[in-house]
């Protein structure tokens, strides 16, 4: 089933980037996975991950020098991928079985013997100009734009990556709840989801985030502890890639089942499933984002965190101290995909909005993306710090935010696909019902 949907992904993908070559002129596009880097006076390698520009065309994440050549009037892209002879290293990467069919495979030795295959003007897009191409060919704007533009829309073959991605991340999110339950650190907890995944670390699409506690309250708390802590609570966000795509999902836990933070895990687990609900097609992600808001602080009303109702705790700035994230994000073979805040190929940024100058997704909705939907609510020090201090400090109640402070946070995230019919596909939900 893969093999066939990769085939028709091939297929779609040529067609739209034939647009793309007629819209910029050139007769050629060169897409390189990336080359290997040294680590700094040694002779050992970081690990290698190949640009989303690549993964997006092929799954060959872990394998350096290879190149993808889109050209106009093409029914196929061409492959090209560098012989290598090495006793020292495991085999580079193949194709998956059948994935060979969609490409015209060429092995190349050197750089020059590249060089030679490659006609016409071409656009190269890479991390580094190992071609030495002209400098205005090499990731030209014009060309990324529209790539990026075009990135919204997911075939079929992606899709079922991110929905497989997801499938495999579920039960080692199981995992890692059942190693808390346990009472293991955070680094054993984030042995417990490896194992379950049946990944190494290197293979993540983005790092393991396991906060224990009061870590639950770092965004991104990747520096995971040794230590087992007595535990309250738990945030754990990780997904798994597949094919170069990605899952990105978040789950929260307490401890104690009847404690005031297991409520408002569920709560804010309900109303997740309402801002899932409230998408769709033409639906504005800033729209949402409000309305993330306004649920937070009815949240922080309904435990007695706040004095005041959701929308005037929004208006006020309170919820922006609570919950300091934008809703989601687009995702694909980027975790954050791009394209998301673009008003049309030729590379025009939609105005951000005033209020958040900084999120990832204002361009409405269109059929077949894939978008994370994940609200927050953290007590965060330092953002508590600033609110005792502001104007708005009479409408906190600081016992109760005292209350919550130990258990760090909660966010709960779910992927979406929008369907052309209009319908919503929660890849996530639909995962965790399968490991029940």
């Amino acid at each position: 089933m893969m093999a066939q949907l990769y085939k028709q992904h091939i297929a779609e993908k040529m067609t739209r980037f034939q647009g793309i070559l007629e819209a910029t002129g050139y007769q050629a596009i060169l897409i390189g996975s990336g080359e290997t880097k040294m680590q700094f006076q040694d002779d050992m390698a970081y690990p290698f991950i190949a640009n989303p520009y690549f993964r997006e065309w092929v799954p060959l994440a872990t394998r350096a020098g290879c190149y993808l050549q889109i050209k106009a009037g093409a029914s196929k892209p061409t492959l090209f991928l560098l012989t290598v002879e090495d006793i020292w290293h495991t085999a580079p990467e193949s194709l998956p079985e059948g994935f060979e069919q969609a490409c015209e495979v060429v092995e190349y030795a050197t750089t020059d013997d590249l060089k030679k295959q490659l006609d016409g003007a071409t656009a190269f897009i890479n991390e580094t100009n190992a071609l030495a191409v002209a400098a205005e060919d090499w990731n030209s704007q014009a060309v990324t734009d529209q790539i990026d533009y075009q990135r919204r829309g997911k075939t079929l073959y992606e899709q079922e990556c991110v929905r497989e991605a997801n499938r495999r991340a579920a039960p080692a999110h199981r995992a890692a709840q059942q190693a808390f339950l346990a009472g293991a650190s955070e680094v054993q907890i984030a042995a417990a989801y490896l194992a379950a995944c049946d990944c190494r670390e290197n293979e993540m699409p983005y790092g393991i985030i396991a906060g224990v506690n009061e870590h639950a309250a770092v965004l991104h708390h990747h520096n995971l502890v040794k230590q087992p802590q007595t535990p309250r609570s738990f945030l754990i966000d990780a997904g798994v890639a597949v094919n170069g795509y990605a899952s990105d999902i978040t789950r929260t836990y307490a401890f104690d089942d009847g404690s005031d933070f297991a409520a408002m895990i569920g709560v804010m687990d309900a109303q997740q499933l309402e801002l899932v609900a409230a998408g769709g097609i033409g639906k504005s992600p800033v729209g949402l984002h409000v309305l993330s808001h306004i649920k937070a602080g009815d949240i922080l009303r309904q435990f007695d965190v706040i004095k005041v109702s959701g929308e005037e705790a929004f208006e006020s700035g309170i919820t922006a101290a609570f919950y300091p994230h934008g809703l989601g994000h687009h995702l694909g073979s980027n975790v954050h995909d791009r394209g998301s805040n673009l008003a049309n190929a030729q590379g025009d940024v939609l105005p951000p909005p005033e209020k958040y100058p900084k999120l990832r997704s204002s361009a409405p909705m269109v059929a077949n993306q894939i978008h994370t939907v994940e609200p927050g609510l953290y007590f965060i020090p330092a953002l508590l710090d600033k609110l005792r201090s502001g104007d708005q400090a009479a409408n906190i109640n600081w016992s109760r935010v005292d209350d919550f402070l130990p258990y760090g946070g909660i966010r709960i995230e779910d992927n979406i696909i929008v369907h052309a019919d209009d319908s919503l596909e929660n890849l996530t939900r639909d995962a965790f019902e399968a490991t029940n």
